[in-house]
């Protein structure tokens, strides 16, 4: 199966985080099923993930004053931070993983029906494919940067116990590791499907050049307008299934990643702005790779997401140009057309926001009005400290 060949860089990593079903008969969509035993490691990792996730909530939230990277350096604002965005790290990866599990059966159907389209492509000469290695080794770099970086800082300069400790490292490795793979992953399924409708979309252009060169009967022409439309039309329903099954992960994902941008953005303002002493430890390291890791994962998915979404929205525009061609083409037009201007194709969390390029613009955009909003609470809590010591 083309697909599954296009993506097998990313089956296994996905497959073994539970964010994708194990499956069986991979080399005809015929044989192409859900592996039994598959089914129940993707409901035991979600099992022990949700478990361990209430434990770990439970202990985070009761003994928030535990898990201090600096004791003496922070203030109640920033600590009550720190505990929303760990309790937040936490849902993430777990959301993420309950979401794909749940979705599993619709997960699989999708590929399949990819696998069917895919033999009517590679019939018309369709060989492209895409490797996401370069972005896959930057998302891989900065989430790594990330956990070596939150080593230093909890190992060598906190105050936290041995046993905490252990528990905030998994905490942060968990959650870079399910956004590092739930990223590339759907980079990479969502390039090759923005390459399949690609093709599709040339091949209406060339079909609308010979249409105006009178090379082929009418006949012909609507025959093939027809079999084009039919698998435009699948595939508007396949990117409906593929945002079903991830926009819950990607909701919890960006959720999380707006809070941690923000968060990490007043922490290194609060450093750079605090009054230099000698048990006083700059967090600055850790808060730019927060920032950095967040943002190349987040860029990733906007961009794939609005790369796929761009590319589906242009076979409109193309079939516009076709309309008015042939009376005999305007009827089957008319039914794609009228769909695609009530309904745009968009990736979205869920239906609560659409994902494309200027959704990065907007969090950002975001991140500083709530920055303004903190700092001005710093600025108060400074004071208030001030006035008790006078």
């Amino acid at each position: 199966m083309k697909i599954l060949r296009d993506i097998r860089a990313m089956v296994l990593p996905t497959q073994v985080c539970a964010l994708l079903p194990f499956f069986s008969g991979e080399e005809h969509e015929e044989n192409f099923r859900l592996s039994g035993w598959g089914r129940w490691y993707g409901r035991v990792i979600a099992a022990l993930l949700l478990v361990s996730s209430a434990l770990l909530c439970q202990d985070v939230l009761f003994a928030s004053l535990e898990y201090k990277l600096v004791a003496s350096s922070l203030g109640d604002t920033e600590e009550i931070n720190r505990t929303i965005e760990t309790l937040f790290c936490i849902c993430s990866y777990t959301m993420m993983v309950l979401s794909s599990v749940h979705n599993g059966s619709k997960h699989w159907s999708t590929l399949r029906d990819i696998a069917r389209i895919d033999e009517y492509l590679e019939v018309n000469g369709f060989r492209e494919s895409y490797s996401c290695r370069l972005l896959g080794a930057l998302v891989a770099a900065t989430s790594t940067s990330v956990v070596l970086v939150a080593f230093y800082y909890v190992h060598f300069l906190s105050g936290i116990g041995s046993r905490r400790q252990w528990i905030l490292m998994l905490v942060y490795s968990l959650q870079m590791l399910y956004s590092g793979v739930f990223a590339v992953y759907l980079r990479t399924i969502l390039k090759n499907l923005a390459l399949r409708i690609e093709f599709l979309n040339r091949r209406l252009e060339e079909f609308t050049r010979l249409e105006r060169s009178g090379r082929r009967n009418d006949r012909e022409n609507w025959r093939e307008l027809s079999n084009l439309i039919e698998v435009f039309c699948k595939f508007r329903y396949i990117t409906e299934n593929l945002n079903c099954v991830a926009g819950v992960g990607l909701l919890f994902y960006f959720g999380f990643s707006f809070y941690t941008v923000t968060n990490q953005s007043y922490l290194a303002f609060s450093t750079l702005t605090a009054k230099q002493s000698a048990d006083i430890a700059d967090t600055m390291g850790l808060s730019c790779a927060w920032v950095l890791a967040e943002t190349v994962t987040m860029a990733v998915i906007c961009s794939s997401c609005d790369c796929l979404a761009s590319e589906a929205n242009t076979t409109s525009q193309i079939l516009a140009r076709v309309y008015g061609k042939s009376k005999e083409f305007q009827n089957i037009i008319d039914k794609f057309l009228t769909k695609s201007i009530k309904q745009d194709v968009q990736f979205t969390a869920y239906g609560f926001f659409a994902i494309d390029n200027s959704t990065l613009f907007k969090i950002f955009s975001a991140v500083t009005t709530y920055l303004v909003i903190l700092i001005q609470f710093k600025q108060l809590e400074d004071s208030n400290v001030e006035d008790v010591e006078v």
